[in-house]
């Protein structure tokens, strides 16, 4: 890599060996930033200097691809290698806003009911060699909704949306569940089939789709950018056979989007070719793009010293490896990444079980004690555990809700988050102090749980059991965790026994509720903050971590913990059924998600924030809290002499 400008980093990192607990409660108040929702394309600035552009873009991935139809997986990785084979309604810009893509242009017009998508007609499928196939129309995606509710065709998979926000939509999956293996394969999305009868969507026309929601629904165009809103031609199933579609390849299956894949060898590499139909003219595409699937990021970060990578996730010895040695070659040249799309949460299990099978009463009992888990939420600094992820700016990781920022705005251009801030009553973000952090009230509440739990039988220290992977990276970042949760709260009061899964998978660990808590968290599904907040419901067998990690369901129905989730589901539904004020609807929401965290059902940990090496200008890429937009490889501004993290940050700061 040739270094372009001599600068040095405009971040200031002081790094300690331990853990520690915050006792200052220094705040640096940043305004909110704001946004609407206009489908317009944001621009970034170039940086000004000898800038040479990436004709052919190679990128190593850690991760294959398991199927060549889009509709078969629920992998974000395999999802964001797909999206740039095949395409649907609408994409992202930059500042995660819906843009035009198959759908030129959208809306409701009866309050949010029914939503109207005109399709352009210049949309085309294409072989692997880019010759044409047929026309995308309207037609299409009645196919692909049909193959992903038809239970004998696909399983299940993409299916919770549908279900879920399309009036019909489930009864055509119990449906198809009912029929014999055949008979469902038989069935077609064509004229006067059961799938037009009973699901709601209509196309009039080959330009226009039309989707009935089961209730008004004001986001459902976020939805509309899912996996279960895209196309399939019927041309193609019945040339490969619908036997075959989930087995198809990249030699045989239909591409409607920039690129198709030219060459695939599993396990090894894919090979991306400019599709020379792809209807937006207009867009940057590149004259190729090699995929090498490799066994390790330290693999990718050889090949990036090589030239024969672009892009590099760094690990946290790799950065601080090239962050204190001032000579290095990359030391002006590390990116921060864009945030993640997951705001991790420390899931507590209220009915957990020893490694012998028996009830853990100890643990079961503390947790369920509201000042045990205040003790917990106002007394953990995760300072230290930031570090792992992003040592240099480790505020960045900070996170102080379940819902994720930029999902979802105010009409004024007010967050969402910040409503629920607001509610919580916690500090404004600070780039010194966790919001939550405040060890006086953390003393308070450890006095008061331990006099309650003693009451009651509990012994101290409460022995915590934390199950964690084997990799290196795991072990290191829960001895951190460790250190600094027994160094704020106290040997005495807590006691984490880091426990690593052996022979069992993180599945089995759960299932069984083996582990005292998992960090963790769920990628919202469509612009509304129910996305994340449904995924705790009380007594709903679809709501995630109710069901697989908290396991409140298990508790009888009038203990406190139970009575407190009851509550906070009585408010979640109280909001969730306001769909005719977009902000009234928002403010019930943060009520709801403000109680959950007043009764500490879970506790905020952190947001993804790291460093890479990158010939990518990050800022161009398509962003969105809703899966593997990022990966679309279109319209990106590169460098193939890289960018030094002042150029990044020039970018950003010019884009704002």
């Amino acid at each position: 890599m040739k270094k372009l400008i001599a600068l040095a980093l405009v971040m200031v990192m002081a790094l300690s060996l331990f853990a520690g607990c915050a006792k200052e409660e220094t705040t640096t108040t940043t305004a909110a930033a704001g946004t609407t929702t206009a489908a317009t394309e944001a621009t970034t600035a170039a940086p000004e200097s000898n800038v040479e552009p990436i004709e052919d873009l190679i990128l190593a991935k850690t991760y294959g691809l398991e199927t060549f139809n889009i509709f078969n997986t629920e992998g974000a990785n395999a999802r964001g290698i797909l999206i740039n084979l095949v395409e649907g309604l609408l994409d992202n810009n930059n500042k995660s806003q819906s843009i035009p893509a198959i759908a030129k242009s959208w809306g409701s017009e009866d309050g949010n009911v029914t939503w109207k998508f005109d399709l352009r007609d210049d949309a085309k499928w294409v072989d692997v060699n880019g010759n044409e196939k047929a026309p995308v129309i309207a037609a299409d995606f009645e196919v692909g909704m049909e193959w992903i509710l038809n239970f004998h065709k696909n399983g299940g998979s993409n299916t919770s949306k549908l279900i879920e926000f399309v009036k019909g939509a489930k009864e055509y999956y119990e449906y198809t569940k009912e029929l014999e293996p055949a008979e469902a394969l038989a069935l077609t999305a064509g004229e006067g089939s059961k799938f037009l009868e009973l699901v709601g969507i209509e196309t009039p026309d080959d330009h226009t789709v039309i989707y009935t929601a089961i209730k008004p629904t004001p986001y459902f165009d976020s939805l509309a950018q899912t996996t279960s809103f895209y196309p399939m031609s019927q041309g193609m199933v019945d040339e490969i056979g619908v036997e075959n579609i989930n087995s198809m390849t990249n030699e045989n299956m239909w591409y409607n989007s920039c690129y198709t894949m030219t060459e695939y060898v599993s396990g090894n590499e894919m090979v991306l070719k400019p599709n020379p139909l792809y209807w937006d003219k207009e867009a940057k595409i590149f004259n190729s793009v090699t995929l090498k699937q490799v066994e390790s990021t330290d693999v990718a970060y050889m090949l990036f010293e090589n030239g024969e990578n672009d892009y590099v996730t760094l690990n946290y010895t790799q950065v601080m490896e090239i962050y204190n040695d001032p000579n290095h070659k990359y030391h002006d040249y590390l990116v921060e990444q864009n945030p993640g799309m997951r705001a991790n949460q420390m899931h507590f299990t209220y009915d957990k079980y020893l490694a012998d099978g028996t009830p853990d009463t100890n643990w079961n009992t503390a947790i369920a004690n509201l000042n045990f888990r205040k003790s917990l939420y106002y007394g953990i600094d995760f300072l230290e555990y930031y570090k792992r992820f992003n040592p240099i700016n480790p505020m960045n990781c900070e996170n102080n809700f379940y819902t994720r920022a930029d999902l979802v705005y105010m009409s004024d251009g007010t967050q969402y988050v910040e409503v629920v801030r607001d509610e919580m009553g916690i500090d404004e973000k600070s780039d010194t102090k966790i919001a939550q952090l405040n060890p006086t009230k953390a003393e308070e509440h450890k006095k008061l749980a331990i006099e309650e739990l003693t009451a009651q039988g509990v012994t101290f220290p409460v022995v915590i059991e934390y199950y964690i992977g084997s990799s290196q990276d795991a072990v290191d970042n829960a001895k951190v965790l460790e250190q600094s949760m027994e160094e704020c709260l106290g040997a005495d009061y807590i006691d984490v026994k880091l426990m690593e899964y052996g022979a069992m998978s993180g599945t089995q660990v759960r299932d069984n509720g083996m582990s005292a808590f998992a960090i963790n968290s769920y990628a919202g599904a469509f612009a509304d903050p129910s996305t994340y907040l449904t995924q705790e419901i009380y007594g709903d067998a679809n709501a995630f971590y109710t069901r697989n990690y908290s396991r409140i369901n298990n508790l009888p129905a009038d203990s406190e913990v139970a009575l407190a989730l009851q509550e906070y589901t009585r408010l979640y539904h109280e909001a969730n059924a306001i769909t005719d004020d977009h902000d009234a609807r928002l403010r019930a929401f943060a009520k709801a998600e403000a109680y959950f965290f007043d009764q500490v059902i879970t506790v905020p940990v952190y947001i993804t924030n790291s460093y890479c090496l990158t010939n990518i200008d990050l800022n161009s890429q398509m962003y969105s809290m809703l899966g593997g937009s990022a990966d679309k490889m279109k319209n990106w501004e590169t460098n193939l002499n890289g960018y030094t993290s002042a150029e990044m940050e020039a970018i950003r700061a010019s884009a704002k």
